[in-house]
C-alpha cells in the first residue's frame, strides 16, 4: 500500500491519537467487538488514514497492548519507588491490578490468546520479570513479611499457571475477572506471608472499599 507522506510530527501526533483512542476501545469493548471502523470513526478520520499508519488491526493491537504495558510499568514504578517495605509495593500493585481489571472488559485479556506474537511478547516480559519477582521475595523475606520455607519458583509457576486458566477458561466460569483474580491473589499472598505479614494484609483487605462481592459475574 502506497503511503501519504506526512511531516514527523504531523504522523507522531495522529499515531498516538490512533493508540490512545484503540486501547480505550478495546479495554471498553473487547478485541473482537472493535473494528477498524469504530477507530476511524472514533478519530473523525477515513479508514484510509488509519490504514496509512496501521497495515492490519493486529498490527494496531500488538502497539496497544506493548504501549498499555510500557504505561503500566511505568505507572508501577512511579507508585512503589517510595514505598516503606515489601508490603506497601504489593498492595500498592493489587489497587493498581484491580482497577484495571475494573476499567478493562473481560473478552478483552481472553482473546488476546488468539495472536502468536502478543503471547510471545507476554512470554519474554515474563522472563525478564521472573528475576526481579525473586529479588523482591528475597527482600519480602529479609524484612520478615514472608516465610522463608517455601519453594517461591514452584509458587510463581503455580501462579502462572492458574492465571493462564482462569484467562482460557473465562466464559465457563461463574464469576467475574474481579472476584477470579482477588481470590487467587488472596490465597497465594496469604499462603506465603509471615503472621505479621497476613495482619498488614488482612487490615488491607478489609478496608478495601472495592473489594469484589461473591455473586455470579455480570457481564460489562
Amino acid at each position: 500500500m502506497n503511503r501519504i507522506r506526512y511531516n514527523t510530527s504531523y504522523r507522531t501526533s495522529l499515531k498516538d491519537k490512533i493508540l490512545d483512542s484503540a486501547i480505550a476501545l478495546f479495554h471498553e469493548r473487547g478485541v473482537k467487538a472493535v473494528k477498524m471502523d469504530d477507530i476511524a470513526n472514533c478519530l473523525s478520520i477515513s479508514k484510509r488514514t488509519l490504514y496509512e499508519i496501521y497495515d492490519n488491526k493486529e498490527d494496531l493491537l500488538f502497539e496497544c497492548v506493548k504501549t498499555s504495558f510500557e504505561h503500566s510499568e511505568k505507572e508501577l514504578h512511579e507508585s512503589v519507588e517510595n514505598a516503606d517495605n515489601v508490603m506497601d509495593i504489593l498492595l500498592r500493585i493489587y489497587r493498581l491490578k484491580m482497577n484495571l481489571l475494573r476499567k478493562t472488559h473481560p473478552s478483552f485479556y481472553c482473546e488476546l490468546e488468539k495472536y502468536p506474537k502478543i503471547l510471545e511478547y507476554f512470554e519474554k516480559q515474563d522472563g525478564k520479570r521472573r528475576a526481579q519477582q525473586m529479588d523482591f521475595i528475597k527482600r519480602g523475606i529479609r524484612e520478615g513479611y514472608f516465610r522463608n520455607d517455601v519453594n517461591y519458583d514452584l509458587i510463581l509457576d503455580l501462579f502462572d499457571v492458574s492465571n493462564r486458566y482462569i484467562i482460557s477458561n473465562y466464559n465457563s466460569l461463574n464469576y467475574s475477572m474481579e472476584q477470579l483474580s482477588y481470590n487467587l491473589v488472596f490465597v497465594f499472598l496469604r499462603g506465603f506471608c509471615t503472621l505479621r505479614g497476613v495482619e498488614i494484609l488482612d487490615k488491607f483487605l478489609d478496608e478495601d472499599i472495592y473489594k469484589p462481592g461473591f455473586s455470579p459475574k455480570e457481564e460489562k
